[in-house]
């Protein structure tokens, strides 16, 4: 899931929110950064802003590495909250972008050499699984400064991610919990009753939809794993075990495989996502089917289905948002699909500042807000919902109050399993499951096998 890039550096200094919007699910340009996208996208590299402002004349200066301009932009409202500088006004913060792959290859390096690591980075959900390989774990652990606000978080998005052996080494903002949309005028026209109960009942409107012409339900992809990780949870199971074991093959995940498969090649209600090498999952092509109204569904998280209202903003209105319906496997209401966790590195010699600096955006209202304004990111800080910016309706999705959706399936969100190979596992998956099965129509338990083989010589 690497974004190639060159070796741009830029240096960021705290700045307020410049963007508001309350719609539901904005433009996320961190979409880029969110678990399933290897679609070539490198995070923006902004032209260097005016040097950090010193919030004191002594120099206590904290460096934080980041690979998008959004995600920084929530990084540095919380050093400008006064939740951070009331307790630290004599802190400055040196905030650095990178393109994705450069950043976290620097990381590890720096880390593996012992020298050279900021204080804090932010962690792609994948890529942290690179930094569990070595004798240690190269993050603070936070698990005791999170103390009972573990119980304010929803854990799946917030913290699993970036926890291993039972320690958690880095915070998540993003409640990245997958639901289900689907263009509500066109089923309407066809009087077919919604919210869907069971996928039975949508695939039976998908045959009325396609029974119209060429217009399809799903673009389920073909280069790209996150179908598959999305239906795996919803079945009831996912890539590997809570001790970090493969466990793609088991009969859940077959089943998961078998249920994308049928929706292309025995249902026919859905075709294959367009996409290329540098745009597999939702690149120009990808919208303008949606636009031409080849594609009528989409499942996915926030920062997915919110591109719609930017892509296809001549389309508002005629969407309708709901959690998963039941019918596959173990049948969960939703999924976690993407994250970047803000970890603490062990050569930092500010580990309590940087903490104050994590809490202040991950574990704050003013936090949550800000990030909602800016990028519509839906939190996983609990205490957020209370606010009324969440609880608006949304006019692109016919009023439905999308906070009160997520709210509703996100105490349901299946735990994420974390392991030293789960990055390992994605680059391989594409190449031995997902086309083999979705492009040459080949057996998905075959596939997953020796998805697993392949794991498990890596791993030696």
């Amino acid at each position: 899931m690497d974004r190639p890039g060159d070796d741009t550096q830029t240096t960021r200094s705290p700045s307020s929110s410049r963007i508001s919007r309350r719609h539901f699910l904005g433009a996320s340009a961190g979409a880029a950064t969110a678990l399933g996208m290897a679609n070539g996208i490198e995070a923006s590299i902004v032209p260097a802003r005016k040097a950090p402002v010193v919030l004191h004349q002594e120099a206590v200066t904290l460096e934080v590495w980041g690979f998008n301009a959004e995600r920084l932009n929530f990084a540095e409202n919380a050093a400008n909250l006064p939740a951070f500088t009331d307790k630290h006004p004599n802190v400055t913060v040196n905030f650095r972008e990178y393109p994705f792959a450069q950043m976290h290859d620097r990381l590890l390096a720096a880390l593996a050499s012992g020298q050279g690591a900021p204080d804090m980075a932010e962690v792609e959900i994948a890529r942290f699984s690179q930094f569990l390989k070595g004798d240690r774990v190269p993050f603070v652990p936070l698990t005791e400064r999170i103390g009972a606000e573990i119980d304010n978080i929803y854990k799946p998005a917030a913290s699993d991610p970036w926890s291993w052996d039972g320690e958690i080494y880095g915070l998540g903002n993003e409640l990245n919990a997958v639901v289900l949309t689907y263009r509500q005028d066109l089923l309407d026209e066809l009087g077919v009753e919604t919210p869907f109960e069971t996928w039975d009942q949508v695939i039976a409107a998908g045959k009325q939809i396609v029974a119209n012409g060429e217009t399809k339900t799903f673009a389920v992809h073909d280069i790209a794993f996150g179908d598959w990780f999305q239906m795996a949870q919803v079945a009831g199971t996912s890539l590997f075990d809570a001790e970090g074991n493969y466990q793609g093959d088991q009969p859940l995940s077959v089943e998961a495989m078998q249920f994308l498969y049928d929706l292309v090649y025995v249902h026919g209600v859905a075709g294959i996502a367009p996409a290329d090498a540098q745009n597999d999952w939702f690149g120009p092509a990808y919208w303008a089917a949606f636009k031409a109204e080849q594609f009528t569904m989409l499942w996915g998280p926030p920062w997915h289905i919110g591109r719609l209202q930017i892509d296809v903003p001549e389309q508002s209105g005629l969407w309708a948002a709901q959690g998963m319906p039941s019918g596959l496997g173990e049948s969960r209401p939703t999924a976690n699909f993407g994250g970047t966790g803000q970890c603490i590195t062990e050569q930092s010699q500010y580990a309590d500042i940087c903490y104050d600096l994590i809490a202040a955006g991950n574990l704050s209202v003013e936090g949550a807000l800000f990030d909602f304004n800016q990028r519509t990111v839906y939190p996983a800080y609990i205490p957020a919902y209370e606010l009324p910016e969440l609880q608006e309706p949304s006019e692109y999705f016919s009023g439905a109050v999308i906070g009160e959706l997520y709210a509703s399936v996100a105490p349901d969100l299946p735990p994420f399993n974390q392991s030293p190979y789960f990055n390992d596992a994605v680059q391989a998956m594409v190449r031995l499951v997902i086309t083999p099965v979705m492009t040459d129509r080949e057996e998905p338990e075959p596939a997953l096998r020796a998805l697993g083989e392949e794991i498990a010589q890596i791993a030696g």
